[in-house]
């Protein structure tokens, strides 16, 4: 039994959010002096002698209730660190379930997934029998010059409830576990030795708010130190630092509270300074007396000493020049010595929300957004500095420049780094019930919780400009709870708009939610949806999409079609992609090897499989093929042919010209290029569009473009000199179709005629046994249907309906030839010299009952050791009809794809192609493929069939081919978003009806 908590179990109860903790405050250490203050690491600054970092080992022991926890294991007599056989030692940050470690019986807590349902049976706030509890325990060395001070133990961040003990004796209990908590420990301690115990609660009442789409774990997975801070001190800084739009001056109004286990006493003082980073001051430093008469009704307000400034000229901070400016306070006793310095990094910005518009600085700017939560595959939920700067900077090298904190407020680093780097972030609280989304809201039992974990957010992260919006959290419904804490915060912080899915999901878009949310923020509409709310003009809120294009497998189908809408519709403004990574950990699977487990491979149940695999990037952070269409479609400047004639050039950004890129144009004509140059673009002010006239005269070509491309002048924080940052290619000329050379024909297959000769067969004596067989199947996407959770549509009404259909139709057994009409034609022949040459005529009839299909085309195969392949079509990454607008027509050359994705699926795609050449690395043997009628196929080249594709539970049980198999589609299926959101448009599906396509086969031999 947990001493101290055991009688009144507090993890039982919700209405007990915190026992003994202490007040949030934005982080704010102290220093010795303004030179201290200066010279610290902005993101990582504490190097003092006050502060003890208790990251690294910790003994540890794990339990399979709080319950079964004897009193042995929360102190020992003589203050040293357990060493029977019972204990182990863990990583702090980081999570036991991924550390190895059994419990008391000899049973190991795994990670465990689910995205909607709770991973125990309700109703809440009932807990599972087994409720896993880890005690973690160190000895801590306390100088006896800390016990004059208040001496402070934060924990960053515990899953999900903790309990803390120092020398046995019961200081605090504290919830949430995406906020820290600190405890005032003083009275606690002793001189020297001291022995620290945690015990964290794997679940709890608070868990039924914490319901979000990731992993179950447990452990203290954020930083954890002690710090000894003066007895009078400054406990919150708070910076309020507005920009003045029509004078470009800026107020900065600086709120410095005292407090402390000593309330400040007269003559307290508080001397602030603003200055740039360089430390050139912006104004005189205003020196501002400490109110201490306490026992004043109606006049007194707090030991809040106040500070105004008007500043006549700063430089805005925005996500395309995020300039911070340093405020120093300096806190003075009564005999005017400097006792602590204290430091804010602020940036100078206005936020409204008007006209159906939101506006940074009097701007409106666009969401070039994704999802994010804090994950490694390997560390869990314990991230690192170099993580979060690793995600945020290629996150801005692919164009993304808005993050929203999914599902919970990120690791407080992660917004240092956003003001730094430049991007904009919507902070959400740590609240989802999404398993009981419709009656947490309205439980009284649970108000307590609501407010408090909106409210501490918005105190910790208040001053930094890169926090946009507050959201009140994910998926927990809509009731008086999110109104009482949108209430909290429009008293408190007045300066940004509020954000709340839920509202406008139960009430509507039009005006439903109005206390709540800001902006309309609906997850996975229609394109459809979000046009007719942007053309009606009914709402007078800007909408920006919480979540869109759900990044599960092979997806983002249309995402180019979203913006389409977006940029050309008022009202709208953008939106985040579900989501930025996979949420993948490395393990030993089920199938005995190494690999990256999605849920259910760690034995748990009940769980949602790979729906935790959702992200435009991989769990190591690899880029999956979608990231091209991603920075393409959020490029910050686009190119457009204007009447055939003239280049329009527009500035999607808000505040920044073009003049940090270097346009440069290439003529391409039938793949070949033929000219190019810089191209002069002049200046292009933000959100503007000049016009000029093509750099050469228009070409008389056919299967003419012209591509632009935009590199950085200089190099930036997230990028070097020369990275491309965006791209366009315009059509000039059309192609022509191929004329196909007149040969002996015949009908295929050869057995219907035995009189031909033997070159005169399918494969047409190019000597590779290549047979072309009708192929209507894909194996399919996640967006297709879940081929591993079949019942998943049934539960929550999500997912795609083609697989069940080709399922039903048979077509993922059958040959296609069983079921379509396909009549196939061959000539064969040379063209003058020793090539041989063949040349393919297929005819498919697609009949009504088949109005779906995943593809229409031939597969073939060729021996494994043509390994490379080179094609004039669209390129470079795999592409898709519905996701190829940012692959560029050219020349490419590239290895055969791997499986990018963790569950096994089509893959590898590339459209639009006019010839696709096979080729041998080691003898240079290339078999080409022109295409002759239409202009261009759909090709891709793999080591899988698609049944071993279908098969295939996960990446790691496919083993490569003895072939390299080729597919060679006329129509093929786009990719949609409909593992969570709208499935392929219409325009993208393959209608009915014959469809007639040729090529030719060509074999040059090594030479």
């Amino acid at each position: 039994m947990l001493p101290g908590v055991a009688s009144i179990r507090p993890w039982t109860d919700p209405s007990v959010t915190s026992i003994g903790r202490l007040p949030m405050a934005p982080p704010s250490p102290a220093f010795a002096s303004i030179d201290e203050a200066r010279a610290a690491d902005p993101v990582d600054p504490v190097s003092s002698p006050w502060r003890r970092r208790l990251d690294g080992r910790w003994a540890f022991r794990l339990f399979d209730h709080p319950d079964a926890v004897p009193t042995a294991a929360i102190s020992t007599k003589n203050n040293t660190a357990p060493t029977s056989s019972a204990w182990t030692q863990v990583r702090v940050p980081g999570n036991w379930t991924l550390q190895n470690v059994v419990d008391q019986r000899g049973a190991r807590d795994l990670p465990h997934y689910t995205n909607v349902q709770m991973p125990f049976d309700g109703p809440p706030p009932k807990l599972p029998e087994r409720n896993p509890t880890g005690v973690y325990r160190r000895v801590v060395n306390v100088p006896k010059t800390w016990l004059r001070r208040q001496v402070v133990l934060h924990i960053g961040g515990a899953e999900s409830v903790h309990v803390v003990y120092v020398n046995g004796a019961f200081a605090g209990y504290g919830t949430d576990s995406r906020l820290g908590s600190e405890f005032d420990v003083t009275e606690h301690l002793r001189s020297g030795k001291n022995d620290l115990a945690i015990a964290v609660i794997k679940f709890s009442a608070q868990s039924y708010v914490e319901d979000q789409d990731q992993w179950w774990m447990g452990g203290l997975h954020r930083e954890v130190f002690l710090e000894a801070r003066a007895t009078t001190r400054l406990v919150s800084l708070e910076c309020d630092a507005r920009y003045d739009v029509e004078r470009g001056g800026a107020t900065l109004t600086v709120r410095s509270t005292v407090g402390g286990a000593t309330p400040p006493t007269e003559g307290w003082s508080v001397r602030t300074t603003v200055e740039t980073l360089r430390g050139r001051r912006l104004a005189k430093p205003d020196v501002d007396e400490v109110p201490h008469r306490f026992a004043q009704p109606y006049v007194f307000t707090g030991h809040i000493a106040e500070s105004r400034f008007e500043l006549k000229r700063v430089d805005p901070w925005s996500a395309e020049s995020p300039t911070r400016y340093r405020v120093v306070a300096e806190l003075l006793d009564p005999a005017g010595t400097v006792t602590e310095v204290h430091r804010q990094l602020v940036g100078f910005r206005t936020i409204e929300v008007r006209d159906r518009q939101f506006l940074v600085n009097g701007q409106p700017v666009w969401f070039f957004g994704v999802n994010r939560h804090d994950h490694h595959p390997d560390r869990g939920k314990a991230v690192t500095t170099d993580d979060l700067r690793d995600d945020l900077l290629a996150m801005r090298r692919h164009n993304i420049t808005a993050v929203r904190t999914a599902h919970y407020p990120n690791d407080p680093r992660l917004l240092d780094l956003c003001d730094e780097i430049g991007l904009y972030v919507v902070d959400e609280a740590n609240v989802e019930s999404h398993g009981y989304n419709t009656s947490l809201c309205h439980d009284p039992s649970y108000r307590a919780t609501w407010i408090e974990r909106v409210s501490r957010m918005v105190q910790r992260d208040r001053n930094h400009p890169s926090v946009v919006m507050w959201s009140l959290g994910n998926e927990s419904g809509y009731g008086e709870h999110h109104d009482a804490a949108a209430a909290w915060i429009r008293a408190s912080d007045p300066t940004r708009p509020l954000h709340y899915e839920g509202a406008v999901f139960h009430d509507g878009w039009i005006d439903g939610g109005l206390p709540a949310t800001d902006v309309v923020c609906p997850m996975y509409p229609t394109i459809e949806a979000i046009a007719d709310y942007g053309r009606s003009e009914l709402g007078h809120r800007p909408l920006i999409m919480c979540e869109y294009s759900h990044a599960m497998g092979n997806s983002n189908g249309s995402i180019a079609d979203y913006w389409d809408v977006i940029t050309s519709t008022p009202g709208l403004q953008g939106g985040f992609i579900w989501e930025w990574k996979d949420h993948g950990i490395r393990t030993r699977l089920p199938n005995g090897r190494r690999g990256v487990a999605y849920g259910g491979q760690f034995g748990e149940d009940p769980h949602d499989g790979n729906f935790v695999a959702d992200g435009i990037m991989s769990s190591d952070l690899e880029p999956h093929p979608a990231i091209q269409e991603v920075e393409w479609v959020y490029r910050p400047v686009t190119v457009e042919l204007v009447d055939g004639q003239r280049l329009r050039i527009t500035n999607r950004r808000s505040f920044a010209a073009l003049d940090d890129l270097v346009a440069r144009w290439e003529l391409i004509v039938a793949g070949d290029v033929i000219d190019g140059g810089v191209l002069d673009v002049g200046t292009v002010p933000p959100h503007a569009s000049v016009s000029g006239p093509l750099p050469f005269p228009a070409p008389a070509n056919r299967d003419a473009h012209l591509s632009v491309r935009w590199t950085q002048r200089r190099a930036t924080p997230w990028a070097p000199k020369g990275h491309l940052v965006a791209w366009d290619q315009v059509e000039l000329a059309a192609p022509a179709t191929y004329s196909a050379p007149t040969f002996v024909r015949f009908d295929a297959p050869h057995a219907a005629h035995p009189d031909v000769h033997d070159e005169a067969r399918p494969d047409g004596g190019l000597g590779l046994g290549i047979e072309p067989t009708l192929a209507v199947f894909r194996a399919p996407t996640d967006n297709d249907g879940f081929k591993l959770m079949p019942e998943l549509h049934e539960r929550h009404g999500i997912g795609g309906k083609a697989l069940g259909a080709w399922q039903r139709a048979g077509l993922d057994v059958d040959a296609a030839d069983q079921h379509l009409e396909h009549r196939h034609d061959v000539e064969i022949g040379s063209d003058g010299s020793d090539v041989r040459q063949v040349v393919h005529h297929h005819e498919v009839v697609v009949p009504d009952e088949f109005d779906d299909l995943g593809r229409v085309g031939v597969t073939f195969e060729l021996p494994a050791e043509f390994d490379r392949v080179r094609w004039y079509g669209r390129g470079p990454k795999e592409n898709y009809p519905d996701r190829n607008r940012g692959a560029m027509l050219g020349v490419w050359d590239a290895r055969v794809d791997e499986m990018p994705y963790l569950v096994p699926q089509e893959f590898g795609l590339r459209t639009d192609c006019r010839w696709f050449e096979f080729v041998r690395s080691d003898t240079s043997e290339t078999l080409r493929l022109d295409v002759l009628d239409p202009v261009a196929l759909h090709m891709s080249a793999t080591r899988y069939r698609d049944d071993v594709l279908y098969r295939a539970a996960h990446a790691t049980d496919l083993r490569p081919g003895s072939t390299l198999v080729v597919h060679a589609d006329v129509a093929h299926r786009g990719i949609g978003t409909a593992s969570c959101g709208p499935d392929v448009l219409a325009r993208y599906r393959i209608p009915t009806g014959t469809q007639r396509f040729s090529y030719r086969l060509t074999r040059r031999h090594a030479r």
